[in-house]
């Protein structure tokens, strides 16, 4: 003891206090360590939360008792494993995360007695808007919405009426949306909205960037003729596709359409004339007779006396007999009119790249390429043609080219790489942060502050001993 003592007088303060303190930290780390690791693993139970929400969570949690743990920006909340499906039945009864929208459970309650029009339309609005952005926020790769709709009121002895419109802003959990997916989203809100129209919804994302703009009535319909063309192109792309890789192997295959399409709309109308089928439709007949009597010699006073015998004098009589007869025919006439719809194909562009072989190497080598036999590249160009209909008078283009994919890296490759290490994939980061701080600082402790200690303590037992054999000898 008296030598520990007079060790630790040797040392002086300022190496004391530094040893305390170096003791003090390395044993509060190791006690953190302890409380860490013996305490119960957290699971994430909501992650994105708005922060006024995420105020409401935490206090929902704090007065069931539940423990919580805030990370990162405070949007995300982690409780215990064992407690996270409570967690959620209980937030879900009050209604939480509710993403900030309210919908039609505005009228659960009843009405205030006094409440008027403008109050009412006002809650019907923020209900539909609500509704909306829930359910555009459940889709997928959607993180959260918001919809603005404007319905203009009718005005009472207005000849024009404003059209609705609608805004959404959406904040993704990906970079960005398909356009399929965009355009559901339109087709989406304005099925719901009455009187609205897809061309009168305009889409942003969080950072601002516009991914559908309203549009007039033009813009819509050139918008629809390229989504009719885009439509056919990937038809026949999945067509072909499915058939390609169906001979060659999911992936070793990569096609490309472009289709010519003509949208003009056509009418024509033609009468066909039957001269083999005439019917009659009327019959008109007229038959006239006249008869006229002529005398001989000039004219006298003897003349005008009657004849005794009854007779007229001499001369000649004339009969004249006439007779016409018209016929109407009807003929037979057929009228035929056609109407071609747009969207007919002018001319088609199919490029088709299709991968050789891998063949495996020996132990150890890398697999080797072989590129695929020209039979097996006309039998697949074949096919091609058959799946999109091809049709060499429009000028139809089909080219299948067998050449080599790129690749980063020689399959298992990654695995192999990971293998060492796959193990950390399963465990906390923290917790492996921690442990090696603890060790750290224990090694610190031993090496800086334990092993300084001890060898001041053998110091002197050492030189004793040197002492008592030097005096011997």
């Amino acid at each position: 003891m008296n030598s520990f003592a007079d060790l630790l007088m040797k040392a002086g303060p300022t190496r004391l206090f530094a040893a305390l303190g170096i003791a003090a930290v390395v044993a509060a780390l190791l006690f953190t360590l302890v409380l860490r690791m013996g305490g119960e693993e957290k699971s994430l139970l909501f992650a994105g939360v708005d922060m006024s929400e995420a105020g409401e969570i935490t206090q929902r949690l704090e007065q069931a008792e539940i423990p919580y743990e805030l990370r990162g920006d405070g949007t995300s909340i982690f409780v215990a494993r064992s407690r996270v499906l409570e967690a959620r039945m209980m937030l879900s009864a009050d209604g939480l995360p509710s993403r900030g929208s309210i919908g039609y459970e505005i009228f659960d309650e009843p009405d205030a007695l006094g409440q008027t029009q403008f109050q009412q339309n006002i809650n019907r609005l923020r209900a539909l808007e609500g509704e909306l952005a829930r359910t555009i926020g459940s889709l997928d790769g959607i993180a959260s919405a918001r919809v603005h709709l404007v319905l203009p009121e009718r005005q009472l002895f207005a000849r024009e009426t404003e059209q609705p419109s609608a805004s959404i802003v959406l904040q993704l959990r990906r970079d960005q949306l398909t356009e399929g997916q965009i355009r559901a989203i339109r087709n989406l809100v304005a099925s719901a909205t009455p009187g609205l129209t897809t061309n009168r919804v305009t889409i942003i994302d969080e950072t601002g960037r516009l991914l559908a703009a309203a549009q007039s009535e033009d813009g819509a319909v050139a918008e629809g003729i390229d989504s009719r063309q885009t439509a056919t192109e990937e038809r026949i792309r999945g067509t072909v596709t499915d058939i390609v890789e169906g001979v060659v192997g999911q992936g070793n295959a990569r096609v490309q359409v472009t289709a010519e399409m003509d949208f003009s709309r056509v009418s024509e109308t033609s009468e066909r004339f039957d001269p083999e089928g005439r019917v009659v439709r009327s019959t008109s007949s007229t038959e006239e007779t006249a008869a006229s009597n002529e005398r001989a010699g000039g004219a006298t006073a003897g003349a005008n006396v009657p004849d005794p015998n009854g007779g007229a004098g001499g001369g000649a009589q004339n009969n004249n007999n006439s007779s016409q007869e018209t016929v109407n025919y009807e003929i037979s006439r057929t009228t035929r009119t056609e109407v071609s719809e747009g969207g007919r194909i002018r001319r088609l562009s199919v490029a088709v790249a299709v991968d050789g072989l891998l063949a495996p190497g020996g132990e150890g080598a890398e697999p080797t390429y072989a590129p695929r036999t020209a039979e097996e590249m006309q039998r697949l160009t074949a096919l091609v043609r058959s799946a999109v209909g091809f049709n060499a008078e429009r000028g139809d283009v089909v080219e299948v080219v067998n050449t080599q994919f790129a690749r980063t890296a020689p399959p298992g490759s990654e695995m192999a790489d990971a293998g060492m290490f796959a193990f950390l994939g399963d465990l906390d980061v923290m917790r492996i942060v921690e442990i090696v701080a603890a060790l750290i600082a224990s090694l610190a402790f031993v090496f800086f502050v334990l092993r300084p200690l001890i060898g001041g303590l053998w110091r002197p037992r050492r030189r004793q001993g040197r002492a008592a054999a030097a005096a011997l000898l």
